[in-house]
């Protein structure tokens, strides 16, 4: 992958991901219930038929995209306000080693590896930034979103402060950063494939619960 598109993928990402922690939060104080199940199922409906039933056009990707963000985003709100502590952590670790797999001989020999190698429809579960003359930049895929979101939401498990929900994000962003200077130096090689990018997201966001159960603050 080239470094320049890289980065500027990075830069989307991170911006993302501080615009879409702050609506988590949001989400989590001001949105009723009822509200994020009728924007999420609304929007899930939309990602299964865009994904499946709906022919690929570019100029669609992008506005799809954000329409995705927003249902996974309700979604795993939903999902993480009825997860327990240890729920929350057994999901992100069972995600993460998954993702893991992934990446290894075994993982691409499934049929959700065989899915994901068709780009055509692997490019509709994929959020992007816009930058000048159409140009669409990839940040993560709707599936990272969830578990982002999840995983912000699930802190009503060890702590009810808004300031708690905010480290959430800030952790999650610690791990993508992370992320993204392991792949900054792996991209160099020649036979580099990706890498797995729940992972340091989770562990980070995962310590911060551990330290609130353990502290009680």
């Amino acid at each position: 992958m080239e470094q320049d598109k890289l980065v500027r993928a990075i830069k989307w990402s991170v911006l993302y991901i501080i615009g879409y922690g702050a609506l988590t939060v949001t989400g989590n104080f001001i949105f009723s219930d009822s509200l994020l199940a009728v924007l999420g199922l609304t929007g899930a409906a939309y990602i299964l038929i865009h994904a499946f039933f709906m022919k690929y056009k570019r100029e669609r990707l992008f506005i799809s995209g954000l329409i995705s963000a927003l249902a996974v985003l309700c979604l795993g709100i939903l999902a993480g306000k009825r997860l327990d502590l240890e729920g929350v952590l057994a999901l992100g670790a069972a995600i993460s080693v998954i993702d893991i797999l992934s990446f290894t001989k075994y993982g691409k020999r499934t049929k959700n590896a065989k899915a994901m190698s068709n780009v055509h429809f692997m490019s509709k579960l994929i959020v992007y930034g816009k930058e000048k003359d159409d140009v669409l930049v990839p940040t993560c895929g709707i599936g990272d979103y969830f578990y982002y979101s999840l995983w912000i939401s699930g802190i009503h498990t060890v702590s009810d402060s808004v300031i708690s929900y905010i480290v959430a994000v800030c952790m999650i962003l610690l791990g993508s950063s992370i992320h993204y200077a392991i792949i900054m130096k792996l991209c160099k090689r020649e036979n580099y494939k990706g890498f797995p990018g729940t992972v340091f997201p989770f562990l980070c966001v995962a310590a911060q619960y551990l330290i609130l159960a353990a502290t009680g603050v």
